[in-house]
């Protein structure tokens, strides 16, 4: 039981007594969880006690662009050492800035920026999944917004593709885009 923090064995009928903590994580809204029927909301209050929010890396990035190159240094120091670090990081961040770009949403956050330093270190070179998939769609949705050829609907349509494309997930591109899941579902639909 949580609230009293015993606990028994599988086979036992003695209480114990539990001494730890129990840590929890997810990447859902629990709140918006809870007001669909999808979270118990007593075991929310039951874990909630101590909450640590962790912002996704683009976040962090949009309040302080300078941090990526000290999260690539880090991680470049982590790889090949500190002697090498600074050279490594110069040639990541000129990767970076030539492929993804200053607005890159970094979907797969802290381990993604990882595998970008990895990959650089190896093949000298970056292009994640996601990105190479929506790289012609994102380019011709900027053509067509310019040239003011394309319906609202389309326009909506071919964001969140990209957007679904980065993700992977149709919750996390509803949460994104702030629109319910059912009508990402729909504008993904040929």
């Amino acid at each position: 039981m949580i609230e009293s923090r015993t606990f028994q064995r599988l086979g036992e009928t003695k209480p114990r007594q539990f001494l730890g903590k129990i840590v929890a994580a997810t990447n859902r809204d629990l709140g918006r969880e809870m007001r669909a029927g999808r979270f118990r909301e007593d075991l929310y209050y039951r874990l909630c006690a101590d909450m640590l929010t962790t912002p996704a890396l683009i976040d962090c990035l949009r309040e302080s662009p300078g941090e990526l190159r000290a999260l690539l240094l880090h991680v470049a120091a982590r790889t090949v050492g500190e002697a090498e670090a600074p050279e490594l990081t110069a040639q990541v961040e000129g990767v970076v800035r030539a492929s993804l770009g200053e607005s890159y949403p970094w979907p797969g956050n802290f381990r993604e920026l990882e595998q970008c330093v990895r990959n650089v270190l190896i093949h000298g070179d970056y292009r994640p999944a996601a990105a190479a998939s929506g790289e012609n769609e994102s380019g011709d949705l900027e053509r067509g917004m310019r040239a003011g050829t394309m319906t609202a609907d389309e326009l909506l349509r071919r964001y969140v593709r990209i957007v679904y494309d980065q993700t992977g997930n149709l919750v996390e591109t509803a949460r994104r885009l702030d629109l319910d899941r059912r009508t990402v579902r729909a504008k993904l639909r040929p």
